[in-house]
């Protein structure tokens, strides 16, 4: 047991791999998968991706999503993350697929915290319990489903940890490190952690100013402005393909535009919900906490609010002012209300995000660091020992009371699982399912009680020994996180049976069927609310019914919303002739009339024996970078019925192709690839990586 003790304490990250096995067991248990977003939102553009390259097209163009858009300005979908093309060139993308991803991203962020805990020269037993807290957070168990949140709590830790390593030493390998780090985070994630990082940066630069004798005297030095300055210039040249292809999107969407204001105060993280910081469980049933039960959990561990604590009373108070006001700030943001509308109106950006529970991440990422200072504050002093008993038992009072008061109410409401009457069911995952939806506050209340005095119990006993908090604290969060995964992270289905339903139709891209889209086969509609996007799915063109996908043209929302014409428009294929281009026109999709010679995302190639029609449509957005050749020849193109391409066809046979080439991101792309490669090179040159961009002393304190 020592050796393993020790080769563990030698190799952290083993410790981060074998608690994500244990913490996130029923994620990789075949019965349950991930529900809601993950499989409706993010697989189905990932799984296009990969259909699409299997097949030998590179996907620029998603054909299936409200009759198509430029996979590229995809901001829900990470589209430029590397670690999205390794998987869906090797492995390709299924529940399986992602749902290991989506763990990665757990463990890759946990190592970020560690290593940025480790550069603040924290304990390594300090720096593996902020890891071990970071990966069960409330935010992250609350928002497994929100695949392109996870994605930016893994790679923003490293943002965090090369900003503060080029200040400490603005090497030149520092610098691209800090680069490549900011492209994962924003080619990777949603633009509402964008949004809020760099808000998160308005707090952190002008506090290391402020501190500079204080806690950050190690961050600042003579050109520390011009260092953030460089610092940013790097980030965005490494990004430069993301805010390229973001920026040629934004304004053919409809998310270009801020969200009406009653939008932008959706989902907050309510006050209320703060009470999981002790008891993450209640929060999960009750109307207290007003909002999407996957905003509420905002757990950080006991050993972290303890060390909060002893920040906010053993710092010096402006180190602990600022801290409180970057904190404040998030808190205000996330619980939506009076101060989200002021934002709206007022602050940069802020009215483009509707969900303001994702603002909550950097409160979280707040207390868990200041959390980590001041346990670490408390851990090397050996006079705040007494102070630490006296809050642990505060703290022991504080879940006595939950676990009277729950009992009291257990007693006297009768609101508890144990006056349910269990119906009979088959199989211990149907009565799993009923024992978790009968569960009431008091049940989770007096639960959770329960568990905190235990683990307090259990870290009086073994008076703060380095391997007992470790292993205490794992088992804290790994209970409660299993308790809390059916509740906002796991659906009733095994992973076979999704995998099942996505795999339906035959492997790659293949032409979809010339009859009527009324008349296509799209799987079934009873799958809508599992799988929402049935058209990427199908792999077929012209799903009818609007589908719920952040990302739409403002053509296409048009077409979606005119019955009139979306009826004439199910009467047609997805490539047909017609008369003319105003409805009730006559029309002709016959096989024998049009011929499929290739087809794939954003290419089609088509032989027409026109006899008595003019025009040619093919039933997807009309965006810029569309081109068409008839015979050979280039030829204009315009935008017929509402949204779609639409060519003038002269009499007789024709060979037709319609292509999507957009050259600015590709020329944009060559570009990036090239700094990256350029950058790859320096790194591996010893001198050149090593390079210091700046010759400085830090200031003396």
């Amino acid at each position: 047991m020592k050796k393993t003790t020790a080769y563990l304490a030698e190799h952290p990250f083993l410790i981060f791999l074998s608690f994500l096995l244990l913490a996130y067991l029923p994620v990789f248990l075949p019965f349950f998968h991930i529900k809601n977003d993950l499989i409706t939102q993010n697989l189905p553009t990932r799984f296009v991706i990969s259909e699409s390259l299997w097949s030998g097209y590179f996907p620029w163009w998603n054909p299936y999503l409200n009759f198509g858009i430029p996979q590229y300005g995809d901001m829900n979908g990470g589209y430029w993350n590397p670690i999205l093309w390794l998987i869906a060139r090797l492995f390709g993308y299924g529940i399986w697929s992602i749902t290991l991803e989506e763990m990665f991203y757990i463990l890759m962020g946990a190592w970020g915290i560690y290593l940025l805990c480790r550069e603040e020269k924290a304990s390594k037993k300090t720096a593996v319990i902020t890891g071990l807290s970071y990966m069960c957070c409330g935010f992250i168990l609350g928002h497994l489903q929100h695949f392109c949140w996870i994605t930016g709590t893994a790679t923003f830790p490293f943002v965090l940890l090369y900003f503060i390593r080029v200040h400490k030493t603005p090497l030149l390998k520092n610098y691209i490190a800090g680069g490549l780090s900011a492209f994962l985070f924003v080619a990777s994630t949603h633009p509402g952690l964008i949004i809020g990082a760099l808000y998160f940066f308005l707090f952190v630069i002008p506090a290391v100013y402020l501190l500079r004798k204080e806690i950050f005297s190690t961050l600042y030095h003579p050109k520390y402005w011009r260092a953030n300055g460089l610092f940013l210039a790097v980030s965005l040249l490494f990004s430069l393909v993301v805010i390229v292809s973001d920026l040629d999107v934004l304004k053919h969407i409809s998310r270009g535009n801020k969200v009406s204001l009653a939008q932008s105060l959706w989902a907050p993280t309510t006050f209320p919900s703060y009470l999981s910081l002790l008891f993450p469980l209640a929060v999960q049933r009750s109307d207290l906490f007003h909002t999407d039960i996957a905003m509420r959990n905002t757990y950080i561990g006991i050993l972290l609010l303890c060390g909060f604590i002893f920040f906010c009373l053993k710092m010096k108070k402006r180190s602990v002012l600022l801290t409180l006001s970057a904190l404040l700030f998030f808190i205000l943001l996330s619980s939506g209300g009076w101060f989200k509308t002021f934002a709206w109106n007022f602050l940069p950006y802020l009215g483009y995000v509707r969900l303001n529970g994702e603002f909550n991440y950097f409160v979280l990422l707040i207390l868990l660091l200041a959390g980590s200072a001041g346990f670490e504050l408390y851990s090397r002093n050996a006079l705040y020992q007494k102070e630490g008993n006296k809050l642990l038992r505060r703290l022991n009072w504080i879940f006595i009371t939950g676990l009277i008061f729950s009992a009291c109410l257990i007693l006297s409401s009768h609101s508890s699982l144990c006056y349910e009457t269990a119906p009979p069911v088959e199989g211990i995952k149907e009565r799993i399912k009923w024992i978790v939806d009968h569960l009431h506050f008091p049940d989770l209340l007096f639960v959770q009680s329960v568990i905190q005095l235990i683990t307090l119990a259990c870290i009086r006993k073994y008076n703060f020994t380095i391997t007992s908090l470790v292993i205490i604290t794992a088992l804290n969060l790994a209970i409660i996180s299993w308790l809390i995964l059916p509740y906002t992270g796991l659906g009733m289905a095994s992973k076979a049976n999704r995998q099942e339903l996505i795999s339906r139709y035959p492997k790659g891209i293949h032409p979809p069927e010339q009859v009527a889209l009324n008349a296509t086969s799209f799987l079934d509609k009873s799958y809508t609310r599992d799988l929402v996007l049935l058209g990427a799915y199908s792999k077929k063109i012209g799903y009818l019914k609007e589908e719920d996908y952040p990302v739409k043209l403002n053509t296409a929302e048009f077409v979606l919303r005119d019955s009139i014409l979306l009826s004439f428009i199910g009467q047609q294929s997805w490539i047909f002739l017609s008369k003319d281009t105003s409805m009730g026109t006559a029309t002709d999709f016959d096989s024998s009339s049009i011929h499929v010679l290739q087809f794939g995302p954003g290419r089609l190639q088509v032989s027409i024996d026109n006899k008595n029609y003019r025009y040619l449509t093919f039933l997807q957005n009309d965006y810029p970078y569309w081109k068409v050749n008839v015979n050979g020849r280039s030829i204009p193109h315009f935008t017929g019925f509402g949204s779609f391409i639409t060519i003038p066809l002269p009499a007789g046979s024709q060979e037709v192709e319609f292509r999507f080439d957009p050259v600015p991101i590709k020329m944009t792309l060559i570009v990036q690839l090239l700094i990256l490669a350029a950058a790859l090179l320096l790194l591996c040159n010893k001198r050149t990586r090593n390079w210091p961009l700046f010759k400085f002393q830090p200031l003396p304190v």
